[in-house]
């Protein structure tokens, strides 16, 4: 079985990758923001049947975003217990193990 190396630093790095797809999600669910109403001002009438297949694009475009934006900052939050978790959880093994030790 391969050893498991935690770190809380790479734990923190892990969670600002998060916190940067989280953004990135962000911003690409509204990177569509109001093409139906460009659309329907230079083509008119006759874009309805376009316009509404943009709107439902659209609107599936910014939910998908922002559930992943979402999922990305749950992660982030969860990565950060998890090194808070393993930090407190390293100091109290080492000061069980100082105790253990007999002095010289």
């Amino acid at each position: 079985m391969a050893d498991v190396t935690v770190t809380p630093v790479h734990l923190e790095q892990l969670a600002t990758t998060q916190d940067q797809a989280s953004t990135q999600a962000g911003t690409a669910a509204s990177a569509a923001s109001g093409l139906e109403v460009d659309v329907w001002v230079t083509h008119g009438v006759v874009s309805w049947y376009s316009n509404l297949a943009f709107t439902k694009a659209a609107d599936a475009r910014k939910s998908t975003g922002d559930a992943m934006s979402k999922a990305s900052t749950e992660l982030a939050d969860k990565l950060r217990t998890a090194k808070r978790v393993y930090a407190s959880a390293d100091e109290q093994a080492g000061k069980n193990i100082d105790k253990q030790v007999l002095d010289s």
